[in-house]
């Protein structure tokens, strides 16, 4: 058998986690990387409409929301990328720093759909004042998990791990988005279909509902944008609720292992280092 000594680099980070984990982490670093990338193509593919968006069209609130929004989650997704595979000098200071990136790229995702739900049913003062609420709720859940984030560096390496998130948050960071996507996407198909659709009859609605055919340009992007958004925040937020559930996972993917936030409603588990 070879000794420690003998190996060409016995001091690399996975060595010195479990095997089980070092696999998992190793195909966390390679999601972020995914993610990262198809993030970055992302930014490629809408360079020319968001060109037009900045400058030959009037700046306006919802621009400056939509642009905070890009760049919000792509330093989130970056910071996260470099604490996965770069040496980092305070590991605790950096997860820190990317729960206060996911916060800011949640919450004002999450305004950028306040918007969309307040203009489709403009002037409803109800609907304003409850959506907002719903917002505020949004935040709120998110905002004490920097608090309740730690990181540190595996053994003698400059490479981070998450080692530890606030009991209980990432629950509520979790369920909190879903009900308030889960209002909005009602809301804006219930107004559409409700008094834009000219047919009456709940078979007709329902075909609509599917296929989107016989509503304007606007109304068809606003159904089907909603529907496509929706299904992945809520295949993404389900997933997560299990995971949390299902204590017969292994540690890097159980309760204190889980991270939540990744990209406009993203997530991923996250390793943690076996406590003594």
């Amino acid at each position: 058998m070879v000794s420690i000594t003998e190996l060409p680099n016995p001091f690399t980070p996975l060595a010195f986690l479990p095997p089980a984990l070092a696999d998992q982490f190793e195909v966390w670093r390679y999601v972020m990387a995914a993610t990262l990338g198809a993030y970055v193509w992302d930014i490629g593919l809408n360079l020319g409409n968001d060109y037009s968006l900045l400058f030959k069209y009037r700046f306006r609130f919802p621009t400056i929301v939509y642009f905070l929004s890009r760049a919000f989650t792509l330093a989130y997704i970056l910071s996260y990328f470099i604490f996965a595979v770069a040496p980092v000098k305070n590991c605790n200071a950096f997860a820190v720093a990317i729960s206060i990136c996911a916060v800011l790229t949640q919450s004002i995702t999450a305004m950028l759909f306040l918007l969309r739900v307040t203009a489709v049913w403009s002037p409803n003062k109800i609907v304003y004042a409850v959506f907002s609420i719903l917002w505020i709720a949004v935040l709120g859940a998110g905002i004490t998990s920097p608090l309740g984030v730690r990181g540190a560096h595996i053994e003698s390496t400059m490479q981070c791990i998450i080692t530890d998130v606030l009991p209980g948050y990432v629950e509520v960071a979790t369920i909190m988005p879903l009900v308030n996507d889960t209002a909005i996407f009602f809301a804006i198909n219930y107004r559409i279909l409700a008094h834009i659709l000219v047919a009456d009859s709940l078979m007709a609605r329902i075909r609509v509902f599917f296929g989107g055919k016989g509503l304007s340009a606007l109304s068809q992007a606003l159904l089907q944008g909603g529907q496509h958004f929706y299904l992945i925040a809520v295949a993404t937020h389900i997933t997560l609720l299990v995971t949390l559930k299902l204590s017969q996972l292994p540690p890097s993917l159980s309760r204190d292992g889980v991270d939540p936030w990744l990209g406009p409603r993203q997530c991923n588990g996250l390793p943690s280092i076996p406590k003594d």
